[in-house]
């Protein structure tokens, strides 16, 4: 897709000119490490890299350019750091050898918490550019997924970004991230800089869908409702979702269809047939993929991409990152169509 320049109204910086290039990736079309390896190789001063997975393959395999691209920066003398998601059970022999590779070539590495998932996926070069959504560096991720992603030029938004790198670099991970009161100026860009408990993705979501008067358009990873916890914040998407849906708004979700993951597929199975019984349209993705992306757009004109899934662990424990841009419908209508191709070869609920 092509990139679109724009005058947002940041909610706390005044007007500003944002350069804006959507990331929609599928196996065909690899627009993500294309885009990314070069701002990498631009990159002047600094490379910040926050993931929940990166891996380094014997033989190399999908990860390498980037991964080569980080040691790279780190040798002509910029500074480079990585934060990796450590997961429970300890990194992987392919996690291990992405950190150990790039520390050996002066890039510094360090693995988050134990006490807290990083399921962040974002890079902020030179304080500059950040590139935020659901792509982590793995070899299902870059070649066998559907990802989306956005680039986002802004001094001001690559500033939120780096702070909030720091903190968790440093482990401060007690600070509870805020929003400005509504109503905000528009257009708008929002982040949604999320630590646990902070709840910015679980507030700004349900507000997205009480706005919208025609349609809403949801691709997410995993989705989930749980009957017995009536005020989870998932189940309050729910709700909003069949609210809209009631108003007579065409709303459709697109989900992953979780072949392989039996938690996954019962998730997604059971929101799926709930919204169904509410009048929301409801797909799985083509089982040839894996559908990875967390994004949502309404009315063809407000656009919310994420590294957060709508679960609890996601909206209410983990490290999150996404971005909402508000009122843009240069963005949100090739958004749409991109979704709609994908919505096109989906499947219902069976």
């Amino acid at each position: 897709m092509k990139r679109v320049a724009i005058l947002v109204s940041a909610f706390a910086w005044g007007v500003i000119a944002v350069p804006l290039v959507p990331l929609p990736t599928t196996p065909e079309a690899p627009h993500y490490s294309r885009y990314v390896l070069k701002l990498i190789h631009s990159a002047q001063a600094e490379v910040l890299v926050a993931l929940s997975d990166v891996r380094l393959y014997t033989g190399n395999g999908a990860t390498a350019e980037l991964v080569h691209a980080l040691a790279a920066s780190a040798e002509r003398g910029l500074q480079v750091k990585v934060l990796a998601e450590t997961r429970e059970t300890g990194p992987g022999p392919d996690q291990r050898s992405a950190l150990a590779y790039l520390e050996e070539r002066g890039v510094a590495v360090r693995w988050d918490s134990p006490e807290v998932t990083l399921h962040a996926k974002f890079l902020v070069l030179d304080r500059r550019w950040v590139v935020v959504g659901s792509t982590h560096w793995t070899m299902s991720a870059l070649t066998r997924s559907v990802q989306l992603d956005l680039a986002i030029e802004s001094e001001e938004l690559g500033n939120a970004f780096g702070r909030f790198f720091d903190l968790l670099w440093e482990g401060k991970l007690q600070a509870i991230p805020t929003l400005p009161p509504q109503p905000w100026p528009c257009p708008a860009l929002v982040p949604l800089l999320d630590l646990p408990q902070g709840g910015l993705h679980a507030r700004l979501v349900p507000d997205i869908l009480r706005a919208a008067t025609e349609s809403v358009r949801a691709v997410i990873y995993r989705f989930a409702y749980y009957p017995a916890y009536a005020d989870s914040p998932s189940n309050r998407i729910v709700d909003e979702l069949c609210h809209a849906a009631a108003r007579g708004i065409e709303v459709r979700v697109l989900l992953e269809s979780g072949e392989g993951f039996a938690d996954l597929s019962r998730d997604n199975r059971t929101v799926a047939a709930y919204l169904t019984a509410c009048g929301v349209a409801v797909r799985f993705d083509d089982p040839g993929t894996t559908l990875h992306a967390k994004g949502l757009i309404v009315d063809r004109r407000d656009v919310l991409i994420t590294s957060a899934n709508w679960s609890y662990s996601s909206l209410a424990r983990n490290v999150e990152a996404g971005v909402a841009v508000l009122g843009v419908p240069e963005l949100a209508e090739p958004l749409a169509a991109w979704f709609d191709a994908l919505w096109s070869r989906g499947r219902p609920l069976r």
